[in-house]
């Protein structure tokens, strides 16, 4: 960058270069932040962005922890100007000392310290990629009181990512660190994925591909007509009454672990496994069709049902292999669910007394199937399915 000046809000501090990206240490003022800043928040319609939604209650305490608490605030909030934004006319890097080491360091993606300044125009972004509730609650008390303009918010700014790497250093950050909720950090990693083929195979390597390859199932499972179409409950899309959602999409993903480490599905492309699932809820929605009419009344299509059944589909796989039936047609999982309505157990009535349940009775909301609740109860209710199935030994012909 040269050293002529812009229409220039200038921000001073740290300078440095890591690994060839300028970064810059500092503080800045609330108003010059506020002004600024943008959150690219993740669109469950386009799939564009890559953070939840704001937390309104989040907001609000921040504001009443700075202004009624008299709170202070020496975390960095996360900030970039994104690469397309970084042209002479609308920022300018000062340096205020060893200026060829500054450009060596950039040019050779080496390392570099020392101090400076950015200057940049009235209409540049700056985007929060961690910290929004915090400025968030910031923008809330400028609209309040003026005297809070001055206020010296820390920031720790890169310089030109753009924004795919924008969203992995979010996803870095949150999952290492504050930990951002699973449905959205597992929707980011499979996104990163898609356009980085060295993180596909650093998952790979470390046994966590199957992540990403469950997002794409269930990619595909919501395209099919079956049972499961409307019924994922997508990151940032807030769940409402009579909207058919009945699970989020990485409590489905994850139950999908065991049949996606079955050595059939290993290789086998999304929509294979896809079609494959579809086939066996649709088998099972003919032996028992009352829990998928009304699905939210019901536990069968939830954590404690999706987390079962798939627990048990290999050993029913195999039966249906072992009878000759195609894996791929609802018919052939009808024959080895049939005894699925037989299971049974006492629940607790209103009144306080026992009564049993079975069939369609034992999956519903506050009945048996919900007393199987966490890993240890979802795996013995996998267990009880186990016990009403067929053994694929009873068809080996010798």
């Amino acid at each position: 960058m040269s050293e002529q000046s812009v229409t220039a809000i200038q921000i001073s501090g740290a300078l440095c270069v890591q690994r060839g990206t300028r970064m810059l240490q500092a503080f800045a003022d609330a108003i010059t932040v506020s002004d600024h800043q943008e959150v690219d928040i993740f669109d469950p319609d386009t799939g564009e962005g890559y953070q939840r939604a704001p937390v309104t209650a989040r907001v609000r305490k921040a504001a009443r922890y700075y202004d009624e608490k008299k709170g202070r605030m020496p975390n960095p909030l996360l900030i970039n100007v994104r690469k397309v934004d970084m042209d002479e006319e609308r920022v300018v890097i000062v340096v205020d000392d060893d200026q060829a080491g500054y450009e060596n360091a950039v040019l050779e993606g080496g390392n570099w310290i020392g101090t400076g300044r950015i200057e940049f125009t009235e209409d540049l972004s700056l985007w929060i990629y961690d910290g929004q509730h915090r400025a968030g609650g910031l923008n809330q008390l400028l609209s309040e009181q003026e005297d809070f303009e001055d206020f010296p918010v820390p920031i720790s700014l890169t310089l030109g990512l753009n924004p795919g790497e924008e969203m992995r250093e979010f996803y870095e950050v949150n999952t290492n660190a504050a930990s951002v909720k699973t449905d959205l950090a597992w929707q980011l990693l499979t996104k990163m994925a898609e356009a980085d083929p060295d993180l596909r195979e650093m998952l790979a390597a470390e046994d966590r591909d199957w992540i990403t390859r469950a997002y794409a199932v269930v990619d595909e499972l919501e395209k099919l007509d079956g049972p499961w179409r409307g019924r994922f409950q997508d990151a940032n899309r807030r769940k409402t009454r009579g909207d058919g959602v009945t699970i989020p999409k990485p409590q489905f993903a994850r139950s999908l672990k065991p049949v996606l480490d079955m050595p059939s599905f290993k290789r086998a492309d999304a929509a294979t496994v896809a079609a494959v699932l579809n086939a066996y809820w649709s088998g099972i929605k003919q032996v028992m069709p009352e829990p998928f009419e009304e699905a939210s009344d019901y536990v069968l299509q939830k954590g404690n049902g999706a987390v079962a059944l798939h627990r048990v589909l290999p050993q029913v796989v195999e039966v249906v292999r072992s009878n000759g039936g195609r894996l791929g047609q609802p018919g052939a999982y009808t024959e080895v669910m049939k005894d699925l309505p037989t299971l049974e157990g006492e629940s607790v009535e209103n009144d306080g007394q026992l009564s049993t349940r079975s069939g369609a009775d034992f999956w519903k909301v506050g009945s048996v199937a919900s007393g199987f609740s966490g890993d240890a109860g979802r795996r013995r209710l996998g267990l009880l399915i186990q016990s009403r199935l067929p053994s694929p030994a009873e068809s080996i012909q010798l």
